[in-house]
């Protein structure tokens, strides 16, 4: 071997050598990059402060969790896109407004057959025809107070959920429930003092409208953590639960098909998850900001089982 090749290649020993130190010091040696992230959420609080958020999501459909079954069915697809804003109005309160807009679509054969109903209802549209539609969701309105900043920062919140208009329910299809919704909660966040990691729980109870006098008001549970790569980028892993009130699915075999209870089912279920995820944040400005998002469910009761589901998200920052 020649002394130019053994120079060239303790050269790039050297390299090496530095670049796995480099990504040792990353994972192993204490920062404070968490803790910048920490003073960026805080200023968020600052009067006259805010941020503007624009998401994508699609959601895939295969199944449905049919008490202890997981029964195929038609697939149904859904993609949307979400506005939302919010505002300091005053030391340490925000105000969120948001508005999401909605495609969706499902294979037939389905179940939502309006004409088969007793009485038959023909001013509902049958749209389970594998067609993509598109209509607004629900408004989204939600104030948040910052009670306690540390060592824990302590956050309640207060949301209502409000029918952006009159949208049809009755089909796999169909954006939303069409129902007025109160949330009321509480969410905790962490950012360990010499660390890079971060930890973030949340939890609520939502009261739910009515419907044929069922009460399906519901729990929801969430919880994620992170870890700061660079100052600028993050990994985490969550999970989303939703535990409540409503009927079981077993109650409406294809022979209970045609009756009210059956028309107003998907206002009624349980639709009780939990869903697991990872992702990763990008603060690519000093202002802007890139999340992307994968999550699939792991157990559900009466509702729809979400076999993939992606998001992207931009928000800026003012």
């Amino acid at each position: 071997m020649s002394r130019s090749v053994t120079l060239r290649g303790n050269k790039q020993g050297v390299h090496v050598a530095r670049l796995l130190t480099f990504i040792c010091a990353l994972f192993c040696v204490p920062g404070l990059w968490a803790n910048e992230a920490h003073e960026l959420y805080n200023d968020l609080y600052t009067v006259g402060s805010g941020s503007v958020l624009l998401s994508y999501q699609y959601i895939d459909v295969r199944h449905f969790q049919n008490g202890a079954d997981k029964v195929p069915i038609p697939e149904v697809t859904a993609q949307s896109l979400y506005l939302e804003a919010d505002y300091a109005v005053a030391y340490r309160w925000r105000l969120e407004l948001g508005l999401p807009y909605i495609w969706k679509r499902a294979l037939p054969p389905s179940p939502h057959q309006p004409l088969a109903l007793d009485p038959p209802r023909p001013e509902v549209p049958y749209i389970d025809d594998g067609k993509y539609r598109g209509e607004f969701q629900d408004f989204y309105l939600g104030v948040t107070y910052l009670w306690i900043e540390t060592p824990v920062q302590v956050e309640p919140f207060f949301r209502i959920i409000i029918p952006s208009h009159d949208y049809q329910f009755f089909a796999n299809s169909a954006v939303g429930q069409n129902l007025w919704k109160v949330e009321m909660g509480l969410e905790l966040t962490h950012f360990p003092l010499f660390s890079n990691w971060y930890y973030q729980l949340s939890c609520s109870y939502t009261v739910v409208e009515q419907t044929l006098g069922v009460n399906v008001n519901h729990f929801r549970f969430n919880a994620e953590t992170g870890y700061f790569l660079t100052p600028n980028f993050a990994l985490k892993v969550f999970g989303i639960s939703r535990v409540g009130n409503g009927q079981n699915a077993q109650l409406y075999p294809p022979a209970a098909r045609t009756t009210e209870n059956w028309f107003e089912h998907d206002r009624t279920l349980k639709h009780n998850s939990a869903n697991v995820g990872i992702g990763a944040e990008w603060f690519f400005h000093e202002k802007y900001q890139l999340a992307a998002n994968v999550f699939t469910t792991v157990w559900g009761n009466s509702v729809h089982w979400v076999d993939f589901a992606g998001d992207l998200a931009v928000t800026r920052y003012f």
